[in-house]
């Protein structure tokens, strides 16, 4: 008799403590609220109007989109240089993350120019004097901001190329057509000698153009998410340091 007692007193304290665990997990699962953004949680940052992740306030660029372009021979020895596989593209090219998406027409029949994504630059065939136009295209969500710098000089000002902000922007999942800078059409130069191949300083070289992109300081947050049951941990107690919640 005392055993049997003493099992159903055992079941029922097991029983009991369940039901309690499961209704503090309900508890602690409905007390929290929705999870703000991970560069919201900080404190000492303001996120109301005022930019505050740190990518969109950088000096840095996120990525640097690089074209290298020469006349067909000279492209060839280029490429043969660059030692890896050449890509042939038909239109647009993934540059680095795939953050954006680049393509070079010639200005006055639009058609897309030879080119080729090896080791990481884009090699593009084109003659001296000949007009061109790059298109860019964000892939992102997020609005970008841009920075190019054509054979060694700002686009927009005409100045010295720099890998810095300069006010182009590029909506999220739109494209943009550059044929115009500061100092008139966009044209071929003669290139002479393989230094656009090695060249990365922000300055450039002639054959070489440079596209710095940035996250635009205006660049929404991502939604906040709500905390679901699994990550709530037994008793309440959360793991200090836990990982960041993303989608």
């Amino acid at each position: 008799m005392t055993s049997g007692n003493a099992g159903r007193i055992n079941v029922w304290t097991r029983t009991t403590i369940m039901a309690a665990c499961a209704g503090m997990l309900t508890a602690c699962a409905g007390s929290f609220g929705p999870l703000r953004p991970a560069w919201q949680q900080d404190p000492n940052l303001h996120h109301h109007g005022v930019a505050a992740r740190p990518a969109q306030t950088a000096a840095t660029p996120h990525m640097v989109a690089r074209v290298v372009y020469a006349t067909p021979d000279h492209l060839a020895r280029l490429i043969e240089r660059q030692g890896d596989v050449p890509d042939t593209q038909r239109g647009f090219a993934r540059m680095g993350d795939g953050t954006v998406e680049l393509a070079v027409q010639d200005a006055a029949t639009g058609r897309w120019l030879e080119s080729h994504l090896c080791g990481g630059l884009l090699f593009v065939s084109g003659l001296p004097n000949q007009a061109y136009r790059l298109v860019l295209k964000n892939c992102s969500p997020m609005p970008l901001e841009l920075g190019v710098g054509v054979d060694g000089n700002n686009l927009q000002t005409g100045a010295t190329a720099s890998l810095k902000r300069s006010g182009l922007r590029l909506e999220p999942r739109s494209t943009l057509t550059l044929d115009h800078g500061a100092q008139g059409p966009l044209l071929f130069k003669s290139v002479s000698g393989d230094g656009a191949l090695f060249e990365t300083s922000p300055q450039g070289h002639t054959g070489l153009i440079q596209i710095a992109v940035f996250l635009s300081a205006d660049a929404p947050s991502t939604v906040p998410e709500k905390l679901r049951g699994s990550q709530v941990a037994p008793l309440g107690l959360f793991p200090v340091g836990a990982p960041e919640q993303y989608r």
